[in-house]
């Protein structure tokens, strides 16, 4: 009897251990200091959520130059098949001179990392340019950090050689 207690508190302590969402739920706030810059904007924000194993990935861009909000957002399944995004514009487009083209989606790709402490995405989406349109790809790193109040973002674009580092907080911590 002494060992099935053992045995069954054991199964309940791993069962409790489990949990689909490893911590990225939530809000989070863009810090500046140690982060690419987001000028024209002036704030940003992330809102991430689960539904069941889908990810909503969620960023909230807000006054610009031109003022106003801008939102950013995907619903995503680690493992699963590819997700078509539509967009109304690209937020991140800074100074680059490139608007969105062709039917304006992005195709995005997610898995899970690191023990499901990395959420790694993968976009595609084309955009129009002086020289005509250009598809690019968008490889995005989301790493908790191992507290969960640190949430950095890396990600690396077929058109530009130096990687985007943005570092957000739990909008509780910020």
């Amino acid at each position: 009897m002494k060992y099935l207690n053992i045995g069954l508190l054991a199964l309940v302590l791993l069962f409790l251990g489990m949990t689909d969402d490893p911590g990225f739920s939530g809000s989070w706030t863009y810090e500046a200091e140690g982060s690419t810059a987001i000028d024209p904007w002036r704030r940003l924000s992330m809102e991430i959520d689960r539904d069941g194993d889908a990810v909503i990935l969620k960023r909230i861009w807000r006054g610009s130059r031109e003022g106003g909000t801008a939102v950013d957002s995907a619903y995503v399944v680690p493992g699963g098949p590819a997700a078509l995004v539509p967009l109304e514009q690209w937020p991140d487009n800074r100074h680059l001179g490139a608007y969105l083209a062709g039917d304006s989606t992005k195709t995005v790709t997610a898995h899970w990392d690191d023990e499901q402490r990395t959420l790694i995405t993968e976009s595609h989406l084309t955009v129009s340019i002086q020289q005509g349109t250009r598809h690019i790809r968008i490889y995005t790193e989301y790493r908790l950090s191992p507290d969960g109040n640190r949430l950095d973002v890396l990600e690396l674009r077929s058109t530009r050689p130096k990687p985007i580092h943005y570092i957000f907080r739990r909008a509780d911590d910020a």
